[in-house]
């Protein structure tokens, strides 16, 4: 087993999430029984791999639904932007409640199938991972997005108002400068969150091909969702 923690009572390999032997029943580590927001995000910008090995050892993954909620605006404005590229102007007859509820139900279910899929494949490695652990560190490895929505859309907004959205003019015609600057923060967003998912896999596993392979295979897919509900939200 690649991710182990050995007893120093009888010697049996445990999985490392685990806080008691499997054998002897005796305490292996300090038990955590709940996660603080504040003090999490904190730690993920800070230091991502306490972090995320906090998140696995934590008995009550909290606030994993409550981040995603949030995210959720975001997934759908990078649904929005894709959508340019790809239809134009937007055509959408459904409201933005409905929207929203699409996307945010759609990634809710990636998240779970992956975490699923991504568990079940940690055997072909002898890797144990656990479900609740995986969509725990799937969710926290976001939280770029969350930054993006709160920081980087607001001041978006303000900035360029009802042509943000627009082809004609586009943004990058209004404010070239700035418009350009707004891009390369939001591919730093993307990057910085596929930076946490490997990291977040890798401490998971603490096998870095099979990380790279998963944190991967997750961003592609990912986008390509995104994509999908791109085409099918704004076309409706």
């Amino acid at each position: 087993m690649k991710n182990s923690v050995t007893c120093t009572n009888c010697n049996t390999e445990n999985p490392f999430y685990n806080s008691v032997c499997s054998n002897c029943r005796i305490y292996l580590r300090d038990r955590v029984y709940n996660l603080d927001l504040w003090s999490t995000i904190s730690s993920i910008i800070e230091s991502p791999s306490k972090a995320f090995k906090t998140i696995i050892l934590s008995e009550h993954k909290n606030f994993i639904f409550f981040i995603l909620l949030f995210i959720g605006f975001k997934y759908l404005i990078n649904a929005r932007f894709v959508s340019m590229l790809s239809i134009g102007e937007f055509q959408s007859t459904i409201g933005l409640q409905y929207s929203y509820l699409i996307v945010l139900g759609v990634t809710l279910i990636y998240f779970i199938l992956f975490s699923f899929l991504y568990s079940l494949s940690g055997k072909a490695y002898n890797i144990y991972l656990r479900f609740k652990d995986t969509l725990a560190l799937i969710i926290y490895s976001q939280i770029p997005y969350l930054f993006g929505l709160i920081i980087l859309f607001f001041l978006e907004l303000v900035i360029f108002g009802d042509y943000l959205f627009s082809k004609n003019p586009t943004p990058f015609t209004i404010k070239s400068t700035l418009s350009y600057l707004f891009l390369t923060l939001e591919i730093a967003i993307v990057l910085w969150s596929f930076f946490l998912i490997f990291k977040a896999f890798l401490t998971q596993s603490n096998n870095l091909i099979f990380s790279i392979l998963s944190s991967t295979t997750f961003v592609v897919l990912f986008w390509s969702l995104i994509y999908i509900c791109s085409l099918f939200v704004f076309t409706i």
